[in-house]
């Protein structure tokens, strides 16, 4: 079997996981994304073209700060689009996620305070400074478990 190459900014891998920081629950479906919202805990910032970044099949796990708990699990349905002048705010990006598990009740939602990542590494370092967080494999399946646990079959 052949050994995994190393992960760099400019070969992302198919069926990466990312966190999306949002600051209260909100609906999942089409992202705007601007240049410098993205972060790996490995490599720092990322600040290349979110075209280079985000893929169709990656998969999502929505976090809200607020209530600082995770409320959702996506997957990147299509590729991103853009970019696009955005007024005052700049170039923009678009890419649409199709929720696969939402919790639609805070108080059912999965709490950052408890949350142990396998890795090791915890995202709350990086949430207040960024939108797409980059997560190890493990981290991400594990998070995405998380909120499937916790969605009802009415909720998803």
């Amino acid at each position: 079997m052949a050994e995994a190459s190393p992960q760099t900014e400019a070969s992302p891998a198919r069926g990466r996981y990312w966190l999306r920081v949002y600051g209260y629950p909100g609906e999942i479906g089409e992202e705007l994304i601007a240049y410098g919202d993205f972060y790996d805990p490995a490599v720092g910032p990322l600040l290349s073209d979110p075209k280079q970044l985000l893929h169709s099949g990656d998969a999502v796990v929505y976090y809200a700060d607020g209530p600082a708990s995770l409320f959702g699990a996506g997957v990147v349905d299509g590729e991103v689009e853009g970019p696009f002048f955005d007024g005052e705010k700049g170039q923009r990006w678009k890419v649409t996620v199709r929720a696969e598990s939402v919790v639609r009740t805070v108080k059912k939602a999965a709490h950052a305070a408890g949350l142990t990542p396998p890795s090791g590494w915890h995202f709350l370092s990086a949430v207040r400074d960024y939108t797409f967080i980059r997560l190890p494999d493990e981290d991400g399946a594990y998070l995405v478990e998380q909120v499937k646990a916790r969605a009802s079959a009415r909720d998803e």
